[in-house]
């Protein structure tokens, strides 16, 4: 069952930078994708998942065809995968936009607005921007995370371990430039110069904090399941003493929106 050419096996594209994946679910949830259920499943076996909810879902239709579909009344869905290096797994997340006639598909959603899409150590939020009144969606440390790095903080300058708080400095100046990521790093780059103010002298010249920028607008960039299946393997045969095996490609697929690719 594992031979990619059977006729219930698909070849979705794969996301392989985490960044464009957060945006493309970002785009989806903001135009009404608001319902999900999301996953892991190992690399031979994603392409029976792909063709299970291109049938039951219709999950790989054009961005046109999808948009006369709503026009119709009729749902939306759409799926998108990850693959981040060295993991012999896929993240996947299936996301679905109701339509007229009632969801029996007998899939256990959750929403987004309430159950929020978690992706390593971020989430997925409804956030208001100064000066505007409508919400926007956006990408935030989970409390968890936010929290992790706020006591990190106090310990290291309270310590005075001047060298981890510069490490610790320079993991948060690495977050990703979403617009809630930035309200984080904003405060927590006060937390580190109210610390140090409170618990420093003022002959100690505190480090100061790198510059934390914006995350700009990026095109799709992976592959075809094929292709890192095929990477995957050759790699087993690295691992194993094997020669003759190839690097995967990480490349860049132009995006047409709406979480499809060309090619």
């Amino acid at each position: 069952m594992n031979n990619p050419t059977a006729v219930n096996y698909s070849n979705p594209f794969v996301f392989t930078h985490k960044t464009p994946l957060m945006q493309r679910l970002a785009d989806l949830v903001r135009s009404g994708h608001t319902q999900y259920v999301m996953g892991t499943i190992p690399i031979e076996k994603a392409g029976f998942l792909a063709y299970k909810f291109e049938t039951q879902f219709k999950t790989n239709i054009g961005k046109v065809e999808a948009c006369r579909a709503r026009q119709r009344g009729e749902s939306s869905s759409r799926l998108l995968f990850l693959h981040q290096a060295d993991n012999d797994h896929l993240t996947w997340v299936l996301l679905f936009q109701p339509g007229v006639t009632p969801d029996h598909s007998g899939q256990k959603w959750r929403d987004a607005l309430t159950d929020k899409i978690i992706l390593t150590n971020y989430e997925l939020v409804r956030h208001t921007r100064a000066g505007s009144g409508k919400p926007a969606w956006t990408w935030r440390y989970t409390q968890k995370q936010y929290d992790l790095l706020r006591d990190a903080i106090i310990s290291v300058v309270r310590s005075k371990q001047d060298e981890s708080l510069r490490q610790v400095m320079h993991s948060i100046a690495r977050s990703l430039g979403f617009a809630g990521i930035r309200e984080q790093v904003k405060k927590l780059n006060a937390l580190i110069r109210a610390e140090w103010k409170r618990r420093r002298a003022k002959s100690e010249a505190m480090p100061e904090p790198a510059y934390h920028g914006y995350t700009r607008r990026f095109a799709d960039r992976g592959c075809r399941l094929s292709e890192l299946r095929l990477s995957a393997g050759q790699k087993n045969m690295v691992s194993s003493g094997a020669k003759g095996a190839v690097s995967l490609s990480r490349g860049v697929m132009p995006h047409v929106g709406n979480g499809t690719v060309t090619g």
